[in-house]
């Protein structure tokens, strides 16, 4: 499987809502924050020793977490460890996103996570790991590298199989014996290996 296509079927397979990386009622929710130590400078929060942070579906655990404001609101948060963690889930209807790196950058306002170093995204069974990972939830995309040609660091995937929908099995059930057509009785069919694959 050639690069873009990997990249697209793991795009489908970690897609997130199209407005927004959390569950609507994330950014409504209190942050709560614990660590050993905390600076506040320049619009930074810098959260230093076993960090802890939640908001809603959110967690995010490190050795050392910058918050980054801009008029009172949050515009990005840089979790560094060994690994950090990062948890969120997209919708009420999926399970979370988990994606742990050394260093993970999550910008609200792109939506977007940047994972660098050791970086592993992983989404309903589907798992994508390189030396760097771009997650977006805005343009329902990931990107990843490796960061070399060692094969050690080339980019992983395990991309789990679709599963049927309800709605897709009960329209299958649906169809009745007069909804298929049949070739007239002088017609006639070659099956070549290649079809019956």
């Amino acid at each position: 499987m050639n690069p873009t296509k990997a990249a697209l079927g793991a795009a489908l397979l970690l897609s997130v809502s199209q407005y927004s990386l959390s569950l609507p009622d994330d950014r409504k929710q209190a942050i709560n924050l614990s660590s050993d130590r905390a600076i506040y400078e320049k619009n930074q929060g810098i959260y230093i020793g076993n960090v802890n942070m939640s908001q809603g579906s959110l967690k995010i655990r490190a050795d050392k977490l910058t918050i980054v404001e801009s008029d009172r609101k949050v515009e990005k948060v840089i979790a560094e460890g060994t690994p950090a963690y990062f948890e969120q889930q997209p919708r009420a209807d999926e399970g979370v996103v988990i994606a742990t790196a050394q260093r993970i950058e999550y910008s609200l306002q792109d939506e977007e996570i940047l994972l660098q170093r050791n970086a592993s995204i992983t989404h309903q069974g589907s798992k994508i790991s390189g030396d760097r990972v771009v997650y977006s939830g805005r343009k329902q995309m990931v990107v990843a590298d490796g960061g070399s040609n060692d094969k050690e660091n080339r980019v992983k995937m395990t991309l789990q199989p679709q599963a049927v929908t309800d709605d897709a099995q009960a329209a299958q059930k649906d169809i009745s014996p007069a909804a298929i057509v049949q070739a007239p009785e002088n017609a006639n069919a070659t099956v070549t290996p290649e079809d019956a694959n």
